[in-house]
């Protein structure tokens, strides 16, 4: 049995792609937002780096960002022209931003881009437009998904060309988007978390019900996995086969079965027994979330929580959310026992206002203070703000900005709520440590290199502050692991070295465990590092294992009494709940699993035991970059031409340019509509518009010149043989977006305009304007 995603549910997921909890680089569809608009707040000044098969489109602050991605661009092609038995006769254009803020103003899509689109291939020129979040080996991902993209279609194209099929079709959605995983970087623990959810809650479906996940993520890493299971079951030359044998049929099913020998029925058959032979015999040692603990918000996507602990014991979960198709700031209340007493509360309701344009669900964790002091974050404009909100007086206090850091992450206040950390992506892309004090307003930058820091937690004394690295030698393969930081030093030194990812730390109150989010057992759940073991032999931090869920456990919060309230997944749902009896379980005699320590990370960058770097291309010929320098090619060009019995032939044609950024568009028409020889240059139709996009103020001023026999039964004039007109004038429009959501719009048209009615000319000088909020 199958089921189909709820609509909410794939239209909420729709909208978090790609976010912290689910880093997956992958072709996202835009999605059309109604009544919001796209905000130019920057002037890029563009440079273009090119190397062998790439022109790499940046801007001076992301410079170090973009030679990066430009080794692992040519990287990644040297592998795919192996994969695809294909070359790409130019050069692709890659456009890179160094945030999803920045990537948010492109112009090469008109369409709103929500968060969590996490980068796109445009087909039409063969642009690949991408953002990064801090994370290198994330950056690295996206670009290999985004340019199998590109060697599918010219892939495809070349085969239906080679036979002289009209490219007029293409692979479905599953499969691109699955072999673009797939051959982009090793199955996640992302991926495994989705699939055992599906298998063991009964709604993976085979190739025959596919279109009920068109579009999802979960689409994403089904394809995925559909990919890798051809490849191990029939043979991974059979994935290219795919490829050399579409000209053959236009049937995917029929393609399937040329090419695997296996019809869709067996196919899906040996296909689910494969998925439950895998995962269902998991349930007989591990758990689901919803079966062993106690719910604390069920309803939609729930996740990153804060605990403010009250004088009487009792306690106030504060976590984003979206439960109504809008991520906003919620709060719970939790009796003694860890039971949630009451309904929720939402506490700021986001993506409605200026000041609360988008809460980045699954990347920004609020924070709370002993004294209920709510610390959170939002984007407002063109970066994000931190906000306070006092839970004592339900009142919103102060906001605050920086200057350079763009994208701010999870908070954590120290224990005397003076004191302020955060991780933020800056302007040039690079992910770090903050520590802000509100009271004087100063901000310090704790690290400041190519690593990704992320979700810092302050130690109970306040000294330390534990954070989530790539800096370790295992993040060059996309592991994060516990690092510490001396405040009074700055001394770096790792609490964990592992071939796993560890995220979100947490101190316990007295100090003594850490308790964390791994994947070292193929999917997240709950652990706890013992900063303080009993054993004398033990020397080193001895970690335990709280959580075996089969799908996922994340973002770990202290309750007063011992518990943890936790994010879990099932169903396909985000859900925060509680987990008691910890204590118990850390009490519990187990086989201490020691965490491995690199004493003082700073010291040693170049140690190859506690550091790595990545390749960068600076250009051709020793050549860094070239300015940006407009070039224009066709968007569309359409004509046509027509006989009618009383009005003769007429004919015209559209033509569409832009600029390879899609910040300068020209639009020309041209159409005669004359009924004999002589009235051929009378009803010569002309007009021209340019489109200006990159700047706040968007811009359009065109001329025209219109002529011709019109019927237009709503004027008065025209009776019924309709009259004579001709118009030559100009017109110029602007679009001002104050935001996301405002916007001031004028316009205003000057034209002579010439009409005869009825053997007489009424001429006149037309002028129209408008002005409007919208």
């Amino acid at each position: 049995m199958s089921v189909r995603l709820p609509r909410l549910r794939r239209a909420v997921l729709a909208a978090v792609l790609f976010c912290g909890l689910l880093p997956v680089a992958a072709h996202a569809q835009l999605y059309t937002y109604f009544g919001r608009n796209k905000v130019q707040y920057t002037d890029f000044n563009w440079q273009v780096l090119r190397t062998e098969h790439f022109e790499i489109y940046y801007y001076p602050e992301m410079r170090e960002l973009a030679e990066r991605g430009a080794f692992f661009a040519e990287e990644a092609y040297a592998d795919l022209t192996v994969r695809f038995n294909q070359t790409i006769d130019r050069r692709t254009p890659l456009i890179f931003y160094a945030t999803h803020q920045a990537f948010e103003q492109t112009n090469v899509t008109p369409g709103f881009i929500p968060e969590g689109v996490g980068g796109f291939t445009e087909f039409l020129k063969g642009r690949v437009v991408i953002p990064a979040d801090g994370s290198t080996f994330q950056f690295r991902r996206v670009i290999r998904h985004e340019l199998v993209h590109v060697f599918t279609f010219a892939k495809l194209n070349r085969v239906l060309k080679d036979h002289r099929i009209p490219t007029d079709r293409a692979m479905p959605l599953w499969f691109t988007e699955g072999i673009a995983e797939y051959w982009s970087g090793d199955w996640s623990s992302q991926g495994e978390m989705v699939m055992r959810d599906a298998t063991l809650n009964d709604y993976a479906v085979g190739l025959r019900q596919i279109y009920q996940i068109e579009g999802t993520y979960f689409m994403y890493k089904e394809g995925e996995e559909l990919c890798r299971w051809i490849s191990a079951t029939y043979g991974e030359d059979k994935l290219l086969q795919l490829f050399e044998n579409f000209w053959r049929t236009a049937s995917f099913p029929d393609l399937v079965k040329l090419t695997l020998g296996d019809d869709l029925k067996t196919f899906d058959r040996r296909w689910l027994y494969h998925l439950h032979k895998s995962y269902d015999p998991l349930l007989a040692t591990m758990d689901l979330p919803t079966k062993t603990t106690d719910e604390v918000a069920i309803d939609g996507f729930n996740a990153k929580s804060a605990v403010w602990v009250k004088p009487d014991s009792t306690a106030d979960v504060i976590y984003t959310g979206n439960q109504i198709g809008y991520s906003s700031l919620y709060l719970a209340h939790l009796d003694r026992d860890g039971h949630r007493t009451g309904p929720q509360e939402r506490l700021i309701e986001g993506e409605k206002s200026d000041a609360f344009e988008a809460f980045h669900l699954f990347q920004s964790r609020p924070a709370v203070t002993k004294d209920g002091l709510v610390a959170f974050s939002t984007k407002r404009g063109e970066t994000d703000v931190i906000h306070l909100y006092d839970l004592a007086e339900h009142k919103l206090g102060e906001t605050y900005e920086f200057k350079d850091v763009v994208a701010i992450g999870a908070l954590a206040w120290d224990p005397s709520g003076t004191r302020l950390a955060f991780s933020a992506v800056s302007a040039g892309g690079l992910s770090d440590l903050y520590l802000f004090e509100p009271a004087t307003q100063s901000l310090r930058k704790l690290t400041d290199d190519f690593y990704d820091d992320r979700e810092p937690a302050f130690s109970p004394d306040g000294k330390t502050l534990v954070f989530s690295s790539d800096r370790t030698p295992y993040g060059q393969s996309g592991n994060y692991n516990l690092v510490a930081c001396d405040l009074a030093t700055g001394e770096l030194r790792s609490l964990t070295l592992e071939r796993a990812s560890h995220h979100a730390p947490t101190y316990s109150p007295d100090g003594r465990w850490i308790a964390f989010t791994s994947d070292a057992t193929g999917t997240s759940n709950l652990w706890a590092l013992d900063l303080h073991p009993d054993s004398s032999a033990a020397e080193q931090p001895v970690m335990r294992q709280v959580t075996a869920y089969a799908t996922a456990a994340f973002d770990p919060a202290w309750l007063p009494n011992g518990s943890l309230v936790f994010t879990a997944f099932e169903r396909f749902t985000f859900q925060l709940r509680t987990v008691d009896s910890v204590a118990t379980k850390l009490a519990a005699p187990a086989e201490p699993h020691f965490a491995e320590q690199i004493v003082d990370l700073a010291a040693a960058p170049t140690d190859g035991a506690a550091a790595w770097t990545t390749g960068r291309i600076v250009g051709e010929d020793g050549v860094t970059a070239y300015p940006y320098q407009n070039r224009y090619s066709l968007d569309v060009a359409q004509s046509q031409v027509s006989q009618d019995p009383v009005f003769g032939t007429n004919g015209g044609a559209v033509i569409g340019l832009s600029d390879l950024l899609g910040n300068h568009q020209y639009y020309a028409l041209v159409y005669n509509n004359s009924q004999n020889q002589g009235d051929f240059l009378k009803s010569m139709n002309v007009a021209v518009t340019k489109v200006t996009l990159n700047r706040r103020a968007n811009t359009a001023i065109g001329l025209f010149h219109l002529a011709g026999l019109r019927y237009d039964l709503t004027d008065a004039d025209a009776g019924e043989t309709g009259f004579r007109e001709r118009q030559i004038g100009g017109y110029f429009a602007l679009s001002y977006p104050l935001s996301t959501f405002r916007r001031l719009e004028a316009s205003t048209s000057l034209s002579y305009d010439d009409k005869d009615i009825f053997f007489s000319d009424r001429k006149a000088v037309l002028l129209s304007n408008s002005v409007g909020y919208v």
